[in-house]
């Protein structure tokens, strides 16, 4: 299997950040490390979760975040995405995934579910 790699620096910085004040149980689990690492990876995702994922109690008001308006349609797609790798809540089809992402944002993506898959222990900094 191929290592993730976080987009730059500044995402690999952002998500050491956040998965450090997750308690210790959460932070092992495939779940939160995929979540934070795609949360992470785009900006204008991340400060949406934000709004609504409480690192300290592992507390995430999904249905709250499915119900925020969005416009911009990755930011959309990411966000079911999301959730889906949270708790299995919603269906995001592949063709929505391929149709709506450009190519940084698909490694994103698939770096997000390889984590949720098998961990955070074979990461590195692109």
């Amino acid at each position: 299997m191929n290592a993730v790699c976080f987009l730059d620096e500044r995402h690999h910085t952002r998500y050491q950040m956040i998965l450090k004040r997750l308690n210790a149980r959460n932070r092992k689990k495939y779940s939160f490390q995929s979540i934070l690492f795609l949360a992470t990876g785009n900006l204008a995702l991340m400060q949406l979760f934000s709004d609504y994922f409480f690192p300290e109690t592992g507390e995430f008001f999904y249905q709250e975040l499915l119900a925020e308006p969005v416009e911009d349609l990755t930011v959309d797609v990411e966000r079911q995405l999301l959730v889906q790798l949270y708790n299995g809540r919603t269906t995001l089809t592949i063709m929505e995934i391929i149709d709506q992402l450009d190519e940084t944002e698909l490694e994103l993506v698939l770096g997000a579910i390889q984590i949720r898959s098998f961990g955070n222990q074979n990461m590195q900094v692109h």
